[in-house]
């Protein structure tokens, strides 16, 4: 006897309608998995956006997005498993893992193609499933990509090596649950000090929500991941944005290994950190929207918003 169907994805009123800038409405749904609730919002028109966001974080990363994405895009945007209000998943929180998640929402909602998106460690989860279903994706939008382990500050990974070491990770995970400690760190270390309070408060409620296993997972799995290999063989349009001044990413590492692919339009942004602004903000969104619209069968030769390469 076969057993009984997964149950689908559940969207109808919305358990906290989201309104944009746009003053459009996102719809929030739950997809329900053996594995647990998958919460997600979706809203837009036109061919489907995935998105996934960052470490700790959670759907609402993407709201700055919105006023480029959804006139363009029917946007798809989860808590991840283990982030924001969805559960971690039983085993391993690995970007593989979390693409499947990722592909089977897609499928559950109708959409066999779509463009991908991801934020840090989210882009390596884009490039997972870009991976996993070569076939469904038109394009990639990459931001803060950690393509290889090399692209990542070293600094940065001998932190992440020992904060993630046994018997130290329960005390990182208590600290940061503690605002001002959170604060420090982030305007010391990864984030800068001009910040938009908006952004940081909703980034501080997601960390207090985040599941520490998933957490501890996702991060030491994406530091070790390679993609080089399938942004060399990628032939469909990418949009790469990362800040001049990122303290995660090493710029300079990460504009060699983008260079010699002519498919992807790398666009490095000056006066602009880790941290999310109001002014990197607009000049995401003016990128995505300019992105979108060639892509979208507009003049294939049209410059690209000011700021390639060079900073804006």
């Amino acid at each position: 006897m076969s057993a009984p169907p997964a149950p689908g994805p559940r969207v109808g009123e919305p358990l906290a309608t989201r309104a944009t800038p746009m003053g459009a409405a996102l719809r929030e749904g739950v997809l329900a998995r053996p594995q647990g609730r998958l919460r997600f919002l979706t809203g837009g028109r036109g061919p489907a956006l995935l998105l996934c966001h960052g470490f700790l974080g959670s759907a609402e990363n993407f709201e700055g997005w919105l006023p480029a994405l959804l006139p363009r895009r029917t946007v798809v945007i989860p808590d991840l498993p283990g982030f924001g209000v969805s559960a971690p998943l039983p085993g391993l929180h690995t970007a593989a893992a979390l693409a499947d998640e990722m592909v089977a929402l897609a499928g559950s909602l109708g959409h066999d193609r779509y463009d991908l998106a991801g934020l840090c460690l989210g882009a390596s989860v884009a490039l997972a499933v870009a991976e996993a279903r070569p076939a469904a994706a038109s394009s990639l939008i990459l931001h803060t990509p950690l393509l290889d382990p090399t692209v990542v500050r070293r600094r940065f990974r001998r932190q992440v090596r020992t904060f993630t070491a046994p018997g130290v990770f329960s005390t990182i995970t208590w600290l940061a649950r503690r605002r001002r400690v959170s604060d420090w760190y982030k305007r010391h270390v990864t984030e800068g000090v001009e910040v938009d309070p908006g952004p940081a408060q909703v980034n501080f409620d997601n960390q207090l929500r985040a599941s520490p296993r998933a957490a501890r997972a996702w991060l030491r799995d994406g530091l070790a991941r390679d993609f080089r290999a399938r942004v060399a063989g990628w032939d469909r349009p990418v949009l790469l944005m990362v800040a001049a001044d990122d303290r995660i990413v090493d710029v300079p590492r990460l504009v060699e290994l983008v260079a010699p692919h002519t498919q992807i339009e790398l666009e490095v942004v000056s006066a602009a950190g880790h941290g999310w602004t109001a002014e990197f903000v607009a000049r995401q969104q003016a990128l995505l929207a300019s992105f979108l619209d060639r892509v979208d069968g507009g003049d294939p030769a049209a410059p690209p918003v000011p700021g390639s390469r060079g900073g804006s």
